[in-house]
């Protein structure tokens, strides 16, 4: 029997992201319930629009983001002090870190600095922000009993996971990894997790 996701305190999402030559961790908090009454118009109104295009776990995650820029763009609550972009999206920015091997181990910085830095490209930004809206959505706007279900397919669908820890703990919990002086590569010191 597989063990069932079970929702006993807010969840945090982390996303699994490759490129050719290494695998990075994106880790996102869920935004406040302040922040989720403030937008809850376009929150409900992206998770309808999705549902009502037949976009649910399967492809939802993947144009979340960009489903919700367009409907406030539309109503014209995107751009200014109070838009979407500027209240909600950079809150969901904000409490979003990437955990990446680093040359003592792995790393967390914010998600900003690794798409400011090219650490991230603009397509991966855009696949990542999308899974962070839909899991936004998803949390907010499902009944409790609903949440397990749905985010279990959004994990095996997308690779991504849930876990209570902070990006901080998280990242301690992953397999210690340093550079190997004689290949350039990385070794797994560890792979029983902290």
């Amino acid at each position: 029997m597989e063990p069932r996701l079970k929702i006993d305190k807010r969840l945090n999402l982390v996303i699994s992201v490759e490129d050719d030559d290494r695998t990075v961790f994106v880790h996102s908090a869920p935004i406040s319930r302040e922040v989720f009454e403030a937008n809850i118009f376009i929150i409900s109104k992206t998770l309808s629009v999705l549902y009502e295009e037949g976009l649910t776990v399967f492809a939802g995650p993947r144009v979340a983001a960009t489903m919700m820029k367009n409907i406030a763009i539309e109503r014209g609550i995107w751009e200014g002090p109070n838009g979407v972009e500027n209240v909600l999206m950079n809150e969901i920015r904000r409490l979003t870190n990437v955990v990446l091997p680093g040359e003592r181990g792995w790393m967390t910085m914010p998600y900003e600095d690794a798409v400011k830095s090219g650490g991230i490209d603009a397509e991966t930004a855009a696949e990542i922000e999308g899974n962070i809206v839909f899991f936004t959505c998803v949390s907010f706007m499902h009944k409790k009993k609903e949440i397990p279900a749905l985010l279990q397919g959004m994990n095996e669908i997308w690779g991504s996971q849930n876990t209570s820890l902070n990006s901080t703990e998280w990242a301690n919990s992953l397999p210690t990894s340093t550079p190997d002086a004689s290949s350039g590569g990385t070794v797994t010191v560890s792979s029983i997790p902290r």
